[in-house]
């Protein structure tokens, strides 16, 4: 719900400031409206020095800087932009402990207040107005410790919750929707986050996760809004509601902070019902209880009895004993003063190894190559022209065309002769074959070439080939290599840590990533290494080893030794502290663990002296009950009580007063 309760119709500046509240820095915006058109003119951020407790301070060292750069601006008329987290979300007011902050702040910076702001309010308006379309959605807001979730569904909030945040943000994440999963509701499976200042490793984790199917129907499409768009989206709302307001001939409505002043019921209803058409907006509309009296028939003779008004005064008593005991209820959140805690610290801790095992199938091509084909195959006749007998020996090389060949057998050459005359010389001659010495085609010769024979004279001894060479061929084949094992070994592991099968946890159990081992134990392979093949093929089982330990065992350890540093009176909830692991390392039968610790101390307060303080109370002395009692920050405080005398009192009896511990 957008709750600008006490928006006045006035146009004596051109000039607004908005104030963006956060959990840990703010902003002050300068703000110019030109005709129908509101613009930021100029920011200046702020973060708390103590908290909210210097809220004022802080905010007027920001308003300093706009008042020295923009000196012809009137700082008066304020509206507040809040994340959602700071909205009571039965009220739908701002919560008690911050509005009594903001009302100081106005109060001492002589400010006029307009209004607040939710802040999911104006985002999920924003993008139906750029988008032309109903918001289907799931929308994240982070502020820095906590986490809000708004389900949006054809332009309508199905769901909304806010939880504290942990360094733990999937699980956060998970915790928040776990509702709408118990309800078997898919999420929208657009993903919308905005944010205070988180880091981008932070959000990572969220875009990086692959969650269940049973939270998403389909992969989520994540988009981070920056917060340029969120401030926008604020101003834009606001810029619309300040023009409506602004029109002329419009009833005002006397408000201030979200309280009506001097007007009766009946005319705050008629008042609000206008202001539902004119801002198209709803306003919580307050109505008293509606009693209905019994119809009770006398008997007048009876009246006259003595005994009647001891009668009636048991029945009154009797019925306000009832009322007290069963309707008369009342929730108080009490806020407790606090101290920031943060400390680095290392810490021994005992852990167990729990393994899973998996299956996996990978396939890649193969990148080894191979030459195959066959050697040329052919015959040469050796001329022998020496005087003597000459013997080749098998695998004699002879050379042709820069080619090798190989004799494939011994083979005995004759000597020369002289032809009968004495004129010429006749040489010894032998059939021999070869083959080539390696594949290809380029071994088929032609015939009719001279080949050397290995080392010998090529005056006295050559062959030639009276038919061509053939059969020689050569192609390349793809085969397995050692490069396509390690790759594929690879890929299983990587397979592996991205399906990042779970160990069953105990209760409290987490695990420590870093110490995460991946392990093929069994493996299985299509081919070997030099086969011929374009595929490779790896089934395997791979066993992940996780390190285990029990982390609430390990806050309350941190718990000990912080409490040994604080004030007696203090102390810390597990719940309010929270670790950061830089560094990890195994030593012996322990872990190592270097941490980034951050919390809060809360001072320790007995229940059962506020019980004694408080029952039966007037809620308008609450504050100083508390304050001077316990000294708390701040309180809030709702009654259900069904009679309108007693709607200011607290109930009568312990066990109807639920009173909750926090801190701001």
């Amino acid at each position: 719900m957008i709750n600008i309760p006490f928006l006045k119709n006035k146009k004596d500046s051109d000039f607004f400031l908005a104030i963006f509240l956060k959990e840990e820095k703010g902003n002050v915006i300068l703000l110019k409206k030109d005709s129908n058109l509101i613009s930021i003119k100029d920011k200046a951020d702020f973060f708390y020095t103590n908290g909210w407790e210097n809220l004022t301070e802080d905010v007027d060292t920001a308003l300093y800087q706009l008042e020295k750069r923009n000196p012809e601006a009137i700082l008066s008329k304020t509206i507040f932009f809040v994340y959602s987290h700071f909205i009571d979300e039965v009220t739908g007011n701002i919560k008690n402990p911050y509005l009594s902050k903001i009302k100081l702040l106005v109060k001492n910076l002589e400010l006029e207040p307009l209004g607040y702001i939710d802040c999911i309010e104006g985002i999920s308006a924003y993008l139906e107005k750029k988008e032309q379309n109903p918001l289907t959605a799931t929308i994240v807001e982070l502020d820095k410790n906590q986490l809000g979730v708004f389900v949006y569904q054809g332009g309508r909030q199905i769901y909304k919750k806010n939880i504290s945040r942990t360094d733990h943000l999937i699980n956060d994440f998970v915790l928040a929707i776990d509702d709408l999963n118990n309800k078997k509701i898919l999420l929208p499976s657009r993903l919308i986050i905005y944010h205070s200042q988180d880091s981008d490793k932070q959000i990572d984790q969220l875009i990086n996760h692959r969650f269940e199917k049973k939270y998403f129907a389909q992969i989520p499409k994540i988009e981070i809004l920056n917060e340029q768009e969120v401030m926008q989206s604020l101003i834009d709302i606001f810029s619309k509601q300040i023009i409506v307001v602004n029109e002329p001939k419009e009833e005002k409505i006397n408000q201030s902070f979200g309280f009506v002043v001097g007007e009766d019921i009946s005319q705050i209803e008629e008042k609000l019902e206008k202001t539902k058409e004119k801002f198209n907006f709803n306003f919580p509309s307050p109505k008293l209880p509606k009693i209905v009296l019994p119809k009770i028939k006398f008997n007048w003779d009876f009246i006259k009895s003595k005994y009647i008004f001891f009668i009636g005064l048991f029945l009154i008593v009797f019925a306000l004993f009832l009322n007290e005991y069963f309707l008369h209820k009342a929730n108080l959140k009490i806020y407790l003063p606090a101290k920031n805690i943060e400390k680095q610290t290392a810490k021994n801790i005992d852990y167990k190894i729990a393994t899973v095992s998996a299956d996996f199938s990978e396939t890649v091509d193969t990148v080894g190559k191979k030459e195959v084909g066959e050697k040329a195959k052919g015959s040469v006749v050796i001329h022998n022209f020496d005087d003597k007998e000459v013997t080749f020996n098998k695998g004699t090389v002879i050379t042709a065309n820069n080619l090798k060949f190989l004799l494939e057998s011994d083979v005995k050459v004759a000597s020369a002769t002289l032809i009968p005359d004495g004129s010429a010389k006749l040489p010894g001659k032998k059939e021999v074959s070869i083959i080539a010495e390696n594949i290809g085609s380029e071994y088929n010769l032609a015939k009719g070439k001279r080949f050397k024979i290995d080392n010998f004279s090529e005056s006295l001894y050559f062959g030639i080939n009276e038919s061509a060479f053939a059969n020689g061929s050569k192609k390349q084949i793809r085969t397995v290599s050692t490069a396509d094992v390690e790759n594929l070994e690879k890929l299983v592991i990587e397979k592996a840590k991205k399906k990042n099968e779970k160990p069953t946890l105990a209760k409290d159990e987490t695990f420590i990533p870093e110490l995460t081992e991946v392990e093929i134990t069994e493996k299985k392979y299509s081919k070997e290494i030099g086969e011929e093949a374009d595929k490779l093929t790896l089934k395997a089982k791979v066993n992940t080893s996780y390190y285990l330990y029990n982390q609430n065992q390990l806050k309350e350890s941190l718990i000990k030794d912080i409490e040994k540093d604080l004030d007696s009176d203090f102390s810390v909830d597990k719940d309010k502290i929270s670790f950061k692991i830089k560094k990890v390392s195994q030593e012996g039968k322990q872990i190592k663990l270097d941490l980034d610790i951050k919390g809060k101390a809360i001072k320790k307060i007995d229940k059962e002296k506020i019980y004694q303080k408080i029952l039966f109370k007037n809620k308008n002395n609450l504050e100083k009950i508390l304050k001077d009692n316990f000294q708390v920050s701040g309180f809030s405080l709702n009654i259900d009580q069904p009679l309108p005398l007693l709607k200011n009192f607290l109930p009568l009896f312990k066990k109807n007063i639920f009173v909750e511990f926090s801190s701001l």
